[in-house]
């Protein structure tokens, strides 16, 4: 599993950062993800390892421009590419109205069928090529939210001693098991679940929309193994600010993610004050002075490799 940065700025683009577009890519399947979609993204995309034919699933956090302004230009482009696989759009209602008010207006047929989910209906986790997807609603100056993305096809291996204990021989019906199927063994059932295990723990990361109160995150973090959310300012120069912003400030995710002992936090959607050399050298010390475990501050281009972690069932063998 691998996360790529493609526009890490907070609002506006600069010359060194795009606004808002993480990739997140699986090793199961050509398919990929895109969380949020500002404008240029699509450029963004051509410059990267990633390849627009195969994205497959758009989550958009919330309506603000830096977050959505590219989407009509990149599923145009999609569909110029050839692609005539669905791709499903998940996103404010809003948003799909924009998307389909700029399809009509601008005459665009797409090659493709795109399903559409507004966000707000959904209230069960939704499936997706290679991932499973769980919608966390977060505070903002308008609604939005961030997304739990589980890796789901996970390779599974034999638990062979347990397999020998049973009494059961080697045959196809091992290849069903791997394969997560039950089958039935001279009149027994075999259930995947007791004779197989994840080569490794299934990977799950949080990437997040805009949102100034991390602690919406508690019910949901258990377990992973990658936090990206904003950091749009440092506290100091937060409470400058007259008006409520509704980001957050490097201190308080970093407080959040050191109490909720994240393995991984990853920093992005930094205000355009902190672009430039050495400009964020003053956000990452707030952030390493109450987050103890690896940080990153993401950049536009970063790609980051999700670690397999061994599975650690006392059954497996």
């Amino acid at each position: 599993m691998k996360i790529h940065f493609l526009g890490t700025s907070s609002g506006c683009p600069s010359l060194s950062r795009n606004v808002s577009a993480t990739g997140v890519q699986l090793d199961s399947t050509k398919s990929w993800l895109l969380v949020d979609c500002g404008e240029g993204t699509q450029h963004q995309i051509a410059k990267s390892q990633l390849n627009a034919y195969h994205l497959s699933t758009i989550l958009i956090t919330h309506i603000h421009g830096d977050h959505c302004y590219g989407l009509p230009g990149l599923l145009a482009s999609i569909s110029m590419s050839g692609r005539k696989e669905l791709v499903t759009l998940i996103a404010p209602q809003a948003i799909i109205d924009f998307v389909l008010n700029c399809f009509e207006l601008t005459e665009m047929e797409p090659g493709f069928e795109l399903v559409t989910q507004p966000w707000e209906a959904i209230t069960e986790s939704v499936s997706a090529p290679g991932c499973e997807i769980e919608i966390m609603p977060l505070q903002h100056r308008v609604p939005s939210v961030g997304f739990k993305i589980t890796e789901t096809d996970v390779p599974r291996k034999l638990k062979l001693t347990k397999l020998a204990e049973a009494n059961i021989e080697s045959g196809p019906h091992f290849n069903a098991l791997q394969k997560g199927i039950d089958v039935m063994y001279v009149g027994q059932q075999l259930k995947s679940e007791q004779f197989t295990y994840f080569s490794w723990r299934p990977r799950c990361i949080i990437i997040c929309g805009d949102n100034d109160k991390p602690s919406l995150l508690e019910n949901y973090v258990d377990g992973v193994d990658v936090l990206v959310h904003e950091a749009t300012f440092m506290r100091c120069d937060l409470l400058k600010i007259a008006h409520y912003t509704g980001h957050s400030d490097a201190q308080r995710i970093a407080e959040f993610a050191q109490k909720v002992a994240v393995p991984t936090l990853v920093l992005f959607h930094f205000s355009s004050r902190y672009h430039g050399e050495g400009m964020l050298q003053g956000l990452e010390r707030e952030a390493k002075t109450y987050f103890h475990n690896e940080l990153v501050l993401a950049y536009d281009g970063l790609v980051f490799d999700v670690a397999k972690h061994k599975n650690e069932s006392e059954l497996c063998d």
